[in-house]
């Protein structure tokens, strides 16, 4: 089991503390390492894609996969790998990667001026939906890993999904 010593957010499950391990962008997939408290370079992609949005952890969560839960921060710009993140919540995708249950939450940061609208996915441009959609049902595809999507999740059940997941 690995665990995340950043706390909670005091306002989880509606906001959460946001850690990022790969800035929008990138093809690189860097990982966080609790036991050495450094990020790796876990792999880069094989396709021509890169990741639509910055993606990382919530800290102090533990998902049905054995890894944190994991949480697309939606912002303009890239955000540095190790920034802490608090973000509002707005959903999940819910996919099953390579016969694991992984949920890929979606949310902005509380502290983004242009975002203040954005309160649910409803909110998120469909577009951009889509393109994350795309993103994950093909970024494993020359790995040979199947990933298989179930649609998107609602704020409340994605609310259950992180209370579910908090380790302490």
């Amino acid at each position: 089991m690995k665990l995340y010593e950043i706390p909670t957010h005091e306002s989880s499950p509606m906001i959460v503390n946001a850690v990022v391990e790969i800035p929008k962008g990138t093809n690189n997939k860097y990982e966080y390492i609790p036991e050495w408290d450094q990020f790796i370079l876990d792999r880069s992609l094989m396709s021509a894609m890169v990741y639509p949005a910055n993606y990382g952890f919530i800290s102090s969560t533990l998902a049905e996969d054995g890894d944190a839960l994991d949480i697309l921060v939606l912002a303009g710009e890239p955000i540095d790998k190790g920034t802490i993140v608090a973000t509002r919540v707005l959903g999940a995708l819910h996919m099953v990667d390579d016969g694991d249950v992984d949920y890929k939450l979606i949310g902005v940061p509380v502290t983004s001026h242009k975002n203040q609208h954005i309160k649910t996915l409803e909110d998120v441009d469909p577009l951009l939906l889509d393109i994350i959609e795309n993103f994950f049902k093909h970024y494993k595809e020359l790995e040979g890993k199947e990933v298989v999507l179930s649609g998107w999740i609602d704020q409340v059940k994605t609310f259950e999904i992180v209370n579910q997941s908090v380790t302490h």
